[in-house]
């Protein structure tokens, strides 16, 4: 019995903790926007959180960055509508209840107001809500409170942990098997012959390292585990082995003097005598042999050596008694079994000590993965800090909605408990989980039901449902609840397996929903089409192939005559008779065989389609074999093997014709060799992507593809696969390795994430073939489920372990893969597919279609339709005769008009094509586009403005933009001349230190950082440090005596101009940048301006002739205030000559001139004009305050006149016809 609470929106209450059960289409996205307008307002009374909150308060969680997404668009929506709702309500036609409700709390206008005020400001910091996906929100907080948490702050978020596990492997490999001796190798090499084979066996197991028991070896090395092992195996089998030597040889000796009296008292068939003799020996070998643990016996000598396996044997007229012997037959075969293999303590020892060096390696390359964050966080809060960190995210987030929360894990479940406390119910927190146990089909992914069902007890009492469906119609609601209240009244463990038989309560109750129903309803020929109909076969005895295709024909069949009938459609919407489009249908499946099997009935019909689901991978698809024959080939063009692979592959799509061609016409093969080297040349120069684009229009395999059936989907997975492969080059050295990478990926199939899912093909109007898992939170009008008896029994057959949870929820590994594991994980499985199937049948508007049949089991007579999850909603999970489960189906379905039953004739007829004439709107007449825009806009700079190439001298009319300062230099170092030095250069640091561009740049970041800290930081202690792991991490610590001299030089040095060194200078700003329009700047007009005011009218270099219509931008090395002046400063790396005596004033102005730096200036100058004139307004006055611009020429400051320093002075005049000159006065 549910004793939850129907959810009202208006008094719900917003503290503690608390569980809301959504059902599917109950409104559940609808619901968390309300109760987040209600936390903005502080609404509720005595049912309210004691304050309103902001979005950064609410933390809102759920598991996909898409439904992230979705929910903060739609919490954003209602907040905009609120607050405009509650502005001007008053004037609104439509009524929207539930805010009209809201608003009776707020009856008075300025109430009103201030409420909308309210929800305004919290649709605008929308942007800083706290709507995360769980693992978003986990490296969230350990990067916000790393002190509390003990978490590094540049680590790596690792989300394909592949490459760790190989390499932690090797090393097990390495580290642990060599140095084993012969008898312990011997013992390890009968579980894994090589490295690869212990790689698959323990590939899943490290997910699950925390699960499989105490590791024997976690600190003992692999020798010692081995070892100690063998000693308790050979104690216990040295028991077990007493006397079994002659007990087999009396045995022998028993029937041997039997037949001697008389040849045919045993049945010879049972009791062969080759094979009485290969069990005794079996049985006597071991039993002398100490390591050997099972005997070299089969299954039938174990049944037939016994009492009854005796009894069994005598011939009709033959009668003993069976000697004793044969009782110990049966306890040996047991005492056995029990003994632990060998096998199981090296899997638990592997898997460990892999899942600690993986654990290792993380920690040394500062990586984490998605785990990680989880485990991290969960471990800090139960750690030392555990309290303090719960308090500060709690402060942080004080009212938490964890929606989904039916997938959650159980280490998820762990950070919220110990968060929000749940059992506590704590007044000052909220925490409102929120989700449907019903819909938990994520099991695959780590989610765990009893993680929900242990929240359910914490919450007892504080349960709350959605009990209204307004996605479905009233039939299909009806007609879904009746088929699971049928199982859940019917049968005592109910309709989703959780009733516990003996104390009647149910965990996983299913209760019925109300439905709001639909304005429009689904009618065709006869009019009212049915809600659900159930299409059983006629006959029973169809097999796993035969089923697919024959409910694939009927499935197709009746969406081609549905599609085919204009007649079928909707009615009583706001449009009038819609008729049923293509897109309006869905086909559920569960695998990919399934999907194939559909749309292969589909396409003989002429019915397009797309696939999508959620675990098929492109790296396992035909393309992807091909697209590795196809890079093995252009790596190597001259292997004319490797290329008439690449020609020949299904996907390169080229005719019989053209392959015979190329066996026998030379020039033919030797264009396509050409071919292929000349997309070497590409891969080489612009990538795997790029190579692989130009080869597949070369064999135009798009307009090829598009014209087959299923062509679209595989063009797609060749793009996707190019994707793949190009994000995958950028971690991988060379085309040998990148090769290697996609033959593992196609091998393995291991670690494939989110980017490796198989993507929708097309976005086009069609039919969709979409797995269940996919299908969750999607809504379709029509959905058909072909294969609804579908059941995956689970089998020991390619396992080496069950995971399985008991039934205290706790989770287990058995390598034993014994009958009680087994058991419990075949429930598990039917559990979750009967909420599967729960999740399919609630994807339907208006309709749904269900194939039935009662397959064949293996055993002859018996069928398997009660082992799937709608067999089970049938019988009870009862084997049910074939013969009737009509009559089983009429009996359930009694009394739902909604539900209809037909029967499906084996023989299936021709198909039927789709025939139908869309109508579709007529096409506007285009547009004529009458916008005009500047064709000549462009962003300019310094750089750009003075660049010249060649050594002719001659000057470009446009160059580069520099994106940021470390550009702007690198732009500026080509231009330098190259300067022929003197023979002798002075021994001092500045004029020892390289010359180039890169040296430059390195001492300007030095500069920079100075200028960040403060030049006056030389003189603190902790300089000479700091600036050695600077100098050392940049790789220029072989010249780092030089760098810290010479910058120490450049801070403490008295500049002339400023009669002060920069390190008295305070608050310095440096890497100002700037930008100003430009409306069409003449550089000759710039030229002659500043020829005229700058330098003493030196000779100098011609601009470039062009104009500049954009905008202009710069960075400024340095700007600061000194003595009420205001100044830019300019570094200069320049080499001017071998001494300090180079760096004279005349040599600087020569600089200057040659490269052009007046025009650096003037506009540097400008720049810095502006600025004072902006901050300043009218107390500005530039013959005062403007200081001017100083370029530093860094290698000159040991000369004692000018520092390598020159000063361009403020020239009103100068600013003036620069102002002019741009076009635009600053304002």
């Amino acid at each position: 019995m549910n004793n939850a609470n129907q959810l009202a929106p208006l008094t719900f209450p917003l503290h503690g903790s608390r569980l809301i059960e959504a059902s599917a289409g109950t409104g559940k996205t609808w619901t968390i926007a309300a109760l987040y307008v209600r936390l903005v307002l502080g609404h509720g009374g005595e049912h309210a959180y004691k304050r309103p909150l902001l979005p950064a308060d609410i933390l809102v969680m759920t598991f996909t960055r898409a439904a992230t997404r979705e929910l903060s668009n739609r919490v954003r929506e209602r907040l905009v509508e609120a607050a405009a709702y509650f502005r001007t309500h008053e004037q609104r036609e439509q009524r929207d209840d539930y805010l009209d409700a809201l608003l009776e709390s707020y009856p008075d206008h300025s109430a009103q107001q201030q409420a909308a005020h309210r929800l305004q400001l919290a649709a605008e910091t929308m942007d800083e809500a706290a709507i995360f996906t769980i693992d978003a929100w986990c490296q969230r907080m350990l990067r916000e409170h790393a002190f509390d948490s003990g978490s590094l702050f540049d680590e790596e978020l690792v989300s394909d942990e592949q490459a760790l596990f190989e390499d932690a492997a090797h090393d097990y490999w390495r580290q642990q098997v060599y140095p084993l001796n012969a008898d312990s190798l011997e013992a390890l090499l009968s579980c894994w012959t090589d490295v690869g084979a212990l790689k698959s066996s323990i590939r899943e197991l490290v997910k699950r390292a925390d699960i499989i028991g105490d590791a024997a070896g976690r600190g003992e090395s692999l020798g010692q585990l081995i070892a100690t092992v063998q000693r308790a195996q050979q104690a216990q089998l040295a028991q077990l082995k007493a006397g079994w030597h002659e007990r087999a040889t009396r045995m022998e000796q028993w029937i041997a003097q039997h037949r001697a009296v008389d040849p045919k008292c045993f049945n010879g068939n049972k009791m062969r005598p080759d094979s009485l003799t290969a069990w005794f020996n079996g049985l006597r070998e071991w039993a002398l042999n100490p390591a050997s643990v099972m005997p070299d016996i089969s299954d039938t000598a174990w049944n037939r050596l016994t009492t009854e396996g005796v009894e069994d044997a005598f011939a009709k007229n033959f009668s003993t008694v069976v000697p004793e012997d044969f009782e110990a037959t049966l306890p040996l075969k047991f005492a056995l079994a029990e003994i632990e293999p060998l096998s199981h303590a090296l899997y638990r020892h592997a898997a460990a000590a892999v899942a600690d060096r993986m654990a290792e390696l993380k920690k040394r390359s500062r990586q984490f993965g998605f785990a990680d964050m989880l485990d991290r966080l969960n471990a800090a809060l139960q750690g030392e800090n555990g309290a303090a960190l719960r308090k500060r995210i709690t402060d942080q987030y004080p009212v938490a909605l964890v929606d989904e929360f039916q997938d959650t894990a159980p280490n998820q479940y762990q950070i919220f408990n110990q968060l929000y406390r749940v059992a506590d119910n704590d007044p000052d927190t909220g925490l409102f989980l929120i989700g449907d146990p019903k819909q938990s089909i994520y099991g695959f992914r780590g989610a765990d039901i009893h993680s929900y069902l242990s929240a359910r007890r914490a919450t007892a009492g504080r349960h709350y449902q959605l009990g209204t469906n307004y996605r479905s119609t009233k039939p299909v609601v009806e007609a879904v609840n009746h088929l699971f209240m049928y199982a859940e009244s019917g049968f005592p463990r109910g309709a989703f397996r959780f009733r516990d038989v003996v104390t009647q309560e149910n965990q996983l109750p299913f209760e019925a929903v109300g439905a709001k129903g639909r304005k429009e309803r689904m009618v065709d020929a006869a009019g009212d089409a049915p809600a659900l109909m159930i299409a059983c076969s006629a006959a029973q005895d169809l097999k796993a192939d035969s089923y697919r295709e024959f409910f694939a024909h009927y499935c197709a069949e009746d969406i081609v005559a549905r599609l085919n009938d204009e007649r079928t459609g909707f009615e009583g919407g706001d449009h009038g008779f819609v008729r049923l489009q293509p897109a309006d249908i869905a086909v559920l499946v569960r695998d990919r065989k399934e999907a194939a099997a559909i749309r292969r009935a589909l396409q003989r019909r002429g019915v397009p389609s797309v696939y999508l689901s959620d675990k098929d991978s492109v790296t396992e698809s035909e393309e992807a074999a091909d697209v590795l024959r196809w890079l093995s080939a252009v790596a190597n063009p001259l292997d004319g093997a490797l290329a008439r692979a690449a020609f020949a592959t299904r996907t390169a799509d080229l005719p019989l014709a053209e392959l015979a061609r190329l066996s026998s016409d030379e020039l033919a093969w030797e264009e396509r060799v050409e071919q292929l080297k000349a997309l070497h040349i590409v891969w080489q120069r612009q990538g795997v992507l790029a190579m692989l684009r130009r080869f597949i229009h070369e064999l135009q395999l798009p307009a090829a593809l598009l014209q087959q059936v299923g062509g679209e989907r595989r063009l797609t997975n060749l793009l996707h696969l190019a994707e793949l492969l190009q994000s995958a080059s950028r971690q991988l050295d060379g085309e040998q390795a990148l090769i290697r990478w996609l033959a593992e990926q196609i091998e393995g199939g291991e670690g494939a994430g989110d980017e490796r899912v198989l993507r929708l093909e097309s976005d086009a109007e069609l039919v969709k073939v979409v797995t269940v898992h996919k299908s969750k939170g999607l809504e379709y009008p029509l959905v058909y489920l072909p294969f609804a008896v579908t059941a995956r029994k689970v089998e020991r057959r390619n396992r080496s372990f069950f995971e399985f949870s008991d039934d205290d929820g706790v989770r287990r590994i058995d390598m034993a893969l014994t009958d009680t594991a087994m058991e419990l994980v075949e429930r598990a499985r039917l559990q979750e597919d009967l909420r599967l199937m729960y999740v399919a049948l609630t994807r339907a508007r208006h309709f749904l279609w269900l194939g039935v049949t009662a397959l064949s089991a293996r055993k002859a007579g018996d069928n398997t339709l009660h082992e799937s999850a709608l067999g089970y909603l049938l019988t009870g999970g009862v084997p049910l005769p074939s013969d009737l489960m009509m009559e089983r189906w009429q009996h359930a379905c009694q009394g739902c008009a909604a539900i209809g039953i037909t029967t499906l004739p084996m023989q299936t007829q021709a198909p039927t094509r789709l025939n139908r004439v869309e109508q579709r709107p007529p096409l506007l007449d285009p547009q004529h586009y009458g916008g005009h825009f500047e064709r000549d806009w462009s962003v300019g700079s310094f750089s750009s403005l003075a660049r010249r190439t060649g050594p002719t001298g001659t000057i470009s009319a446009a160059g580069p933009v520099p994106r940021d300062a470390q550009q702007e230099k690198l732009l500026e170092g080509p231009d330098l001349p190259a300067m022929v030095l003197p023979t002798r250069v002075e021994d001092a640091p500045w004029h020892r230190f390289p010359r180039g561009s890169v040296p430059g740049n390195f001492l300007h970041e030095q500069l920079e950082w100075m200028g960040q800290e403060g030049f006056a930081i030389v003189d603190h202690e902790t300089f000479e440090s700091r600036l050695t792991r600077r100098v050392e991490r940049a790789g220029w610590a072989n010249r780092l005596d030089d760098t810290l001299a010479w910058l120490r030089e450049i801070a403490s040095t008295p500049l002339p101009y400023l009669n002060a060194p920069l390190s008295h200078i305070a608050a310095p700003l440096p890497e100002m940048e700037f930008w100003f329009p430009s409306e069409r700047l003449g550089t000759g007009a710039l030229d002659r301006l500043c020829a005229t005011h700058l330098l003493g009218g030196a000779s100098r270099p011609a601009l470039p002739e062009r104009e500049l219509h954009g905008m202009l931008k710069g960075f400024c090395d340095l700007v600061f205030e000194h003595e009420g002046r205001y100044w830019v400063l300019d570094y200069k790396s320049n080499a001017l000559g071998g001494g300090d005596a180079a760096y004279h004033e005349p040599a600087l102005i020569g600089a200057m001139a040659e490269h052009r730096y007046d025009i650096q200036g003037a506009i540097y100058m400008l720049a810095l004009h502006r600025l004072l004139q902006s901050r300043l307004g009218g107390a500005y006055d530039p013959t005062e305050q403007l200081g001017g611009a100083i370029f530093m020429f860094l290698r000159g400051i040991g000369n004692a006149q000018t520092r390598g320093c020159y000063r361009i002075e403020p020239d009103p005049e100068l600013l003036e016809g620069l102002e002019r000159l741009l076009g635009a006065r600053h304002e």
